[in-house]
């Protein structure tokens, strides 16, 4: 199994009100959504989904719900992270629920390559899954020389990195170079060119999944004056989420709550909501990429 091509990562839908549960119906409509716009794979449990604010039981609830949505018909990709012993035992329990693959971030807190190689080497010993490991040092503090991705990449299924970040553009080339499955990050930001550096795939949200897929597709198979105008359009949308994380999350759910998927636009608490201007941004460009049909963008699910 290898993380090539589109694959969302998908957000959480969250009631407002005490305890803030996760709204199954909803999450398995967006599951849905997603695959029947071709997407190559669904991802669980990452930055994007708010997997730091579930509890284990929640994380549980997610993947059996995304596990009966994908049954047969695409993989998906479960999120993992903590301390070694935690992260083993997660990853083990999304193993048995049907995971086809991990997304892992580092350990907080590890420094040297030897903790890093062991970490990543027993989460795929535990499981004998495939492992992507997630560079995000804006999240974790935790920075992964190309020499200590090497290093982590002797063992045989730890052979993927999805690079999150700014100006990622020549740690893509030196992996590649390195014989590595690059999946690009940052929400799919510079996705043509990480494309024309060698990256396999990209993992965004679920608001830009389906235009990243037309652009996949038409890098693919060669019409990348097609990949560069379809990218064009989303351009300012994808900028505009870039520049936090909650922006990005926000956002994603601002337009699910328009095409009636989710209920709630809320993230879990603590976190902060758009001001009027956010707002008033967001769907202004919601509605230039409706009117101009870029997929994904329909008021209304199909």
């Amino acid at each position: 199994m290898a993380f090539e091509g589109v694959r969302p990562v998908l957000h959480l839908p969250f009631e407002r009100g005490p305890g803030e549960p996760i709204l199954s119906d909803e999450l398995r409509a967006l599951a849905t959504r997603m695959l029947d716009l071709d997407v190559d794979g669904l991802v669980i449990l990452g930055l994007a989904s708010e997997a730091s604010a579930l509890t284990d039981r929640e994380r549980e609830e997610v993947i059996a719900v995304v596990a009966g949505v994908c049954g047969g018909r695409r993989p998906f990709v479960a999120g993992v992270e903590g301390a070694t012993r935690v992260a083993a035992e997660r990853a083990r329990r999304a193993a048995e629920l049907g995971a086809a693959g991990l997304m892992v971030l580092p350990p907080p807190g590890a420094r040297a390559s030897g903790q890093l190689v062991a970490h990543f080497a027993h989460l795929a010993d535990t499981t004998g899954l495939p492992v992507l490991v997630q560079d995000s040092p804006q999240v974790t503090g935790v920075v992964l020389p190309i020499e200590t991705l090497v290093e982590i990449a002797a063992h045989p299924l730890v052979r993927a990195v999805k690079i999150e970040g700014p100006g990622a553009g020549p740690k893509i080339s030196a992996l590649v170079a390195e014989g590595f499955e690059v999946v690009a990050g940052w929400g799919g930001l510079q996705y043509p060119e990480s494309l024309r550096r060698g990256a396999r795939g990209v993992m965004p949200g679920c608001d830009l999944g389906p235009a990243l897929v037309a652009i996949h597709r038409a890098a693919g198979r060669g019409a990348l004056a097609e990949a560069e105008e379809r990218y064009g359009k989303i351009l300012p949308l994808l900028s505009y989420e870039a520049q936090s994380l909650d922006l990005l999350l926000l956002g994603a759910k601002r337009l699910l709550c328009r095409q009636g998927i989710f209920s709630s636009d809320a993230l879990r608490a603590p976190a902060r909501t758009l001001d009027a201007e956010e707002a008033a941004t967001l769907d202004g460009l919601f509605e230039r990429l409706e009117a101009e049909r870029v997929p994904g963008f329909t008021r209304r699910a199909a």
